[in-house]
Order: C-alpha cells, then sequence, then structure tokens
C-alpha cells in the first residue's frame, strides 16, 4: 500500500491509520516530486490519501504565504483509476465522484475546532482531540477486517458517544465503485 499524507499536525492522529502496517510500500509526503507521486502511483494498486483538502485536491502543507499546494490532483487521476483508493480528507467524496475513483472516501469531517465552527457543530476542543483518535483507530480497524464496502456501516455502527461531532464525522464515509 501506498501512504500519501502531510506532515500536518492537525492530522496527525490519521497516522494511526497506517502506523503498524506491514504492506507499505512507499510514502508520498510535501517533501516529494510530481515525478515521485506519479511514479509511485503507478507501482501501487492500493492507495491510501490522508489530510487535509476539498472536491478539487489532497492538499501538502501550506507554503509560507499561507496556500496550500495540491499533493494529489485531476494530473493524477489517471494513475488512480482502476486501483482501491482510500481517500480521508475533507470532500474527498467529491473529487472520487467526480473522477469515477473506486474506494473508501470521507466527505467533509471535523477534524478541527475550526471546522467544527464552520459547520456549527458545537463541540470542545477536547472532545475533537479524543474522538478523532477514535475515529482513526476504528476506521483503521475497520479497513484491516471487513471489505471496503462493508466499512461506513460498521464505522456508522462503532459511534458510541453520539454527539453532534460524532454523528457528523461517522456518517460522511461512502464507498464508490465504477
Amino acid at each position: 500500500m501506498l501512504i500519501i499524507h502531510a506532515n500536518d499536525p492537525t492530522t496527525a492522529f490519521l497516522s494511526t491509520m497506517y502506523a503498524d502496517r506491514t504492506d507499505i510500500n512507499g510514502r508520498i509526503d510535501e517533501h516529494s516530486t510530481n515525478g515521485e507521486i506519479i511514479h509511485a502511483l503507478r507501482k501501487n494498486d492500493r492507495i491510501m490519501m490522508l489530510g487535509h483538502g476539498s472536491d478539487d485536491a489532497l492538499f501538502a502543507l501550506p507554503d509560507k504565504h499561507g496556500r496550500f499546494r495540491p499533493l494529489i490532483y485531476n494530473r493524477h487521476v489517471e494513475f488512480l483509476r482502476g486501483k482501491e483508493c482510500i481517500g480521508i480528507w475533507c470532500h474527498a467524496d467529491e473529487f472520487a465522484t467526480r473522477y469515477h475513483l473506486d474506494g473508501l472516501f470521507s466527505g467533509m469531517i471535523i477534524s478541527e475546532l475550526s471546522e467544527a465552527k464552520d459547520c456549527e457543530i458545537e463541540t470542545t476542543a477536547e472532545e475533537v482531540e479524543r474522538e478523532n483518535k477514535k475515529f482513526a483507530e476504528r476506521l483503521r480497524d475497520c479497513i484491516n477486517s471487513y471489505p471496503l464496502p462493508q466499512v461506513p456501516a460498521k464505522m456508522a455502527e462503532l459511534d458510541d458517544v453520539h454527539s453532534p461531532l460524532t454523528e457528523f464525522n461517522y456518517s460522511r464515509l461512502y464507498y464508490f465503485k465504477y
């Protein structure tokens, strides 16, 4: 499996999803060149993409001016088609739908208190930190234990808090097969 994850402290909790895997064939981050990204995408059939993003791209870390550079975007779609993808970033589901990508993708996921405020979800920084850690651990376990099409339903069953935050996050996982 190829891991694509920028070294971003606000999404570091997602590293739980691949920390103990023995099947990792490489890691792409904000230091990777486009050539390295394309080479890695070509040689891997299972790709896990994690971090911040939009419906247009998975982002690298912001530059010194605060602008986000795309890490994975439309230029990489041809290398993602026909592969088993796991995309956990805000609006990854829209990216997958637009480009007809197969796999497990998230919609908007609240990973920071500022995102909760933007989405009008009442929570605390402590709850965001605690529940995101549980979310990532559970998602890792589901991916390791079930076929990807079953993961969204299994994750919804695992919400043991049912707060506005957890109900928001646990209901935004989707599986696509084109």
